[in-house]
């Protein structure tokens, strides 16, 4: 591989280090003279293994194994203090969410460093400037802290150059273009001299600042925006100095009242603030002017006079001296505040860039897509978090800019597990006929969600409460919608209920050929249906054998174009495939992979498969419950006789649908998958037919669906978790005898992870009632010595059942044994700072249509 990437910055200098590290040719270019320009020269660089998420704590804690063994063996300033997020006294939400932390934190920690909570009392040994008066306790991760960013970065180049890699300086690229052979990258020229192309196989565009140009070159959108954040360096503080010359430091503090981070800098002290509302430089589309490089922005006290006040309550010796500089540096975020990284739609290009937390993340993100590059799949699962693909279309300017803004703002606040914040969902883009939609499941009392894919979906239906006054979703327990929610699954179990299901629809075809079906049954795991009509569940698998989608197969005879028409054309090899919506343009861009794959093996030929992402022009209407069939006998008698895992064209209330008897709650159900333009109508017309009111039909929202699915289960992509296909419960979709036949799926004979295998599980947990809701994935399973052995992905309070189920694993020993088993008695699960008793299943209590499972119990 030839590899150009755009930046050198710690972005682009990580990533240069891990491909040469393999044996890849790389160059980077870089526009200003000398390395670190743009945001990296003048960034806090503080580094931790503290993250807010599972991903993000997968990903620190990696940068600070990889940054520990690089400060061994070269110095690159590396200071091991510690950090301390403080907790203040009597707010009992912070309390529980920094319990939370400490609880997941046992499952990606190295046992040496665990992340632990500290009383007052420590907080004030570790930094005796601090005035514990205020605090509760802390959480302390130990021996992180903060690293030099100019010296991390030129100790990075200087190992990527012993590799052989190329940096070139005054080096500014103008234009990226896509050719037959690559990419062609286009040089500005150096004073009266000619414009240089330079040539390579990949790009990988680590531009910072500047990214949104080459995106926009070739033509994909970028949303996002340089911002200001402001840091502030206090006079030398004499508490400091004797420590300093005894080559002491202070831990870096977090204070979350004030939403600011505090670590020392030489003998004072760094304050940066996260303002409540920054500057969104929105007038640079494609990022600052060429010229500009170590510059910064002109100081804005009065923007973080707040956040500094707060910080003087908790440090009193920041009273008595003075602010040397403040450093109002820009930065560039994404609405998520997470960085872009992976792979594009376009082949060979690549992003890596918009790194709100350069420092902390580089070294393990550029790993990570390090192995994108040369092994074709990423190595654990980062779709949601720094997938490029992760923003559609629905993800427009005002957009960006309003949740940027809140992100922002939002840095330290407290995250609620069912919380949607509010900001840009108003600017996001979506066609007539979703508008439409959306304002007919409000009028019905829809309390909303935004989902990563940008749709509002229906949680529960509250009635005219929320329409009027929504109710506060800020928190962990004791949740507004959950008698709602409960009531909607109850009446699905007993009547017939009217859901919104959002999931992705792709179309994979190849005409009168077979070619689509070769691509499928490489891609997937299961058997193709063999007939026009018939569905079945499969998986999509990477070369490691990993669950990167689900989807629902359709063979289909109806051609995109004629979605509307009642005449299936009847092509054979048009597949229709239904999955997780937030990851539509993942799935996609993961098949045209491996449909380009097979073309360069000369199994397919260019052109021959086309694959098609119909999810913004069609959406899916879901009828579920006893009484679906009557519904849909008065909707459509035809329609009531379609079979099991099958699909029909049909008219429905004078609406063209395809009818699929199928349904993700369990129950007996149909879906209707109609075009955007027509899914309003068709709500209303059914709302407004007579049956509707003779078989009381009631609507039903997500959590209902999750109180269905969960005591069957019924696994979505979060609790698959990117696990082996031998260890994420889905053999019964996998067709093994695939084995002997010539197009066997990718991964299938790929071994599981040597030493840390894991198994699919259901979790019966025995909280209180206010907390029936309030399992969060990424909970720790322990046993009775204390000692992890499962973890939970999803959970709910089940219909049926009435009790608290958790989907999850349960991890293996070194021979592959299962640390738990069905009957160990005094398992437990940590979360919230309880612990509530836990029983492993045999098997998910209720069965498909609501009889009870074997061995799963009730």
């Amino acid at each position: 591989m030839r590899a150009i990437i755009i930046g050198g910055g710690i972005a682009g200098v990580s990533l240069a280090r891990c491909l040469a590290a393999k044996g890849a040719g790389v160059t980077v270019l870089e526009k200003a003279g000398q390395l670190c320009a743009g945001a990296t020269w003048h960034a806090a660089g503080l580094v931790t293994r503290f993250g807010g998420s599972s991903k993000l704590k997968k990903v620190h804690v990696r940068s600070l194994e990889l940054l520990n063994a690089l400060h061994e063996a070269h110095d690159v300033g590396l200071h091991r203090t510690g950090s301390i997020r403080l907790i203040p006294r009597g707010e009992t939400d912070r309390l529980a969410e920094a319990r939370q932390h400490v609880a997941m934190a046992r499952l990606y920690d190295d046992p040496s460093l665990p992340t632990t909570l500290i009383g007052a009392a420590e907080v004030a040994a570790l930094h005796p400037l601090v005035d514990v008066s205020g605090v509760e306790c802390g959480v302390y991760t130990p021996k992180d802290g903060d690293v030099d960013p100019t010296m991390l970065t030129t100790c990075l180049s200087k190992l990527a150059a012993a590799d052989g890699a190329a940096f070139r300086m005054h080096s500014e690229v103008r234009e990226v273009r896509r050719v037959a052979a690559g990419f062609e990258v286009l040089l500005a020229p150096r004073e009266a001299g000619e414009a240089e192309v330079l040539h390579a196989d990949a790009v990988v565009n680590c531009a910072g600042l500047w990214s949104r140009r080459f995106s926009a070159q070739l033509g994909m959108a970028h949303p996002a925006y340089v911002i200001e954040h402001q840091y502030a360096i206090s006079e030398s503080l004499p508490q400091l100095r004797g420590r300093l010359a005894e080559g002491e430091r202070v831990p870096v503090l977090r204070d979350l009242k004030g939403s600011a981070y505090v670590r020392q800098e030489r003998d004072g002290l760094l304050v940066g603030p996260y303002e409540r509302r920054t500057t969104v430089h929105t007038e640079w589309p494609h990022g600052p002017p060429h010229n500009f490089a170590f510059d910064l922005f002109p100081p804005a006290l009065e923007r973080i006079e707040e956040c500094l006040l707060s910080v003087m309550d908790v440090i009193p010796a920041l009273q008595t001296v003075g602010i040397r500089s403040i450093v109002n540096g820009p930065t560039i975020w994404t609405g998520d505040s997470l960085a872009r990284c992976g792979r594009t739609r376009v082949p060979g290009y690549f992003d890596f860039n918009s790194l709100t937390y350069g420092i902390a993340q580089s070294l393990a993100l550029s790993e990570y897509l390090a192995h994108i590059m040369l092994e074709g799949e990423q190595p654990y699962d980062m779709a949601t978090e720094f997938d490029p693909l992760r923003y559609g279309g629905w993800a427009t300017e005002a957009y960006a800019e309003a949740k940027i803004v809140e992100t922002y703002s939002h840095n330290n606040a407290v995250v609620y597990p069912h919380e949607n914040r509010p900001a840009g969902r108003d600017g996001v883009h979506h066609p007539p006929g979703r508008r439409a939609l959306y304002e007919a499941l409000k009028a019905k009392g829809a309390l909303f969600g935004f989902s990563n894919s940008g749709v509002e979906v229906p949680i529960a239906y509250l009635g005219n409460e929320a329409i009027t006054t929504p109710p506060c979703q800020k928190t962990f327990s004791n949740h507004a919608w959950a008698p709602f929610a409960e009531k909607e699954a109850t009446h699905v179990l007993e009547g017939v209920g009217l859901g919104y299901s959002s999931f992705s629809k792709l179309r994979v075809s190849s005409g009168a050929s077979a070619a689509a079906s070769l691509l499928l049954e490489h891609a997937t795991t299961n058997h193709l249906p063999k007939l026009p009509g018939r569905c079945r569940l499969s998986y999509a698998t990477t070369r490691a054998g990993r669950l990167l989608a689900e989807f629902t197969i359709t063979r289909d005879g109806t051609a995109a174009a004629d979605f509307r028409s009642k005449e299936p054309a009847g092509v054979p090899h048009d597949f229709y495939l239904v999955g997780s919506r937030d990851y539509a343009q993942h799935d996609l861009a993961w098949l045209e992979q491996r449909r380009d794959a097979l073309v360069a093996a000369g199994q397919l030929a260019p052109g021959e498969v086309i694959l098609e992402d119909l999810t913004d022009d069609v959406e899916i209407l879901h009828l579920a419950g006893p009484k679906s069939e009557q519904m849909m006998a008065a909707l459509c008698p035809e329609a009531a006789g379609v079979p099991f895992l099958q699909m029909r064209p049909l008219e429905v209330c004078g609406v063209h649908a395809k009818v699929f008897r199928i349904s993700f709650t369990g129950e007996a159900g149909f879906e209707l998958h109609v075009a955007v333009d027509d899914a309003a109508p068709l709500w209303h017309r059914i709302w407004s037919h007579p049956a509707a009111s003779q078989l009381g039909l009631l609507p039903f929202g997500g959590q209902a669906v999750n109180a269905l699915r969960i005591e069957k289960g019924f696994r979505v992509k979060a609790d698959l978790d990117y696990s082996h296909w031998t260890e994420g419960g889905v053999e019964p979709f996998v067709a093994l005898r695939r084995k002997e036949e010539t197009h066997r799926f990718l991964g299938r004979d790929a071994p599981p992870p040597a030493g840390k295998a894991r198994r699919a599980a259901t979790f019966r947990v025995h909280t209180t009632p206010a907390h029936a809701w309030s399992v969060p994935g990424d909970s720790p399973v322990l046993d009775a010595a204390g000692g992890v052995v499962g973890v939970t992905t999803t959970s709910a309070r089940g219909a049926s059942t009435g009790r608290t189920l958790a989907l999850g694993f349960v991890m293996c020993d070194e021979a592959g044994a299962p640390r738990a088993a069905p009957g160990d008695e005094g398992l437990v699960v940590e979360c919230y700072g309880h612990k509530w008793p836990l029983e492993l299943l045999e098997a998910p209590p209720v069965a498909v249509g609501g009889r009870p499972a074997p061995g799963g119990g009730q």
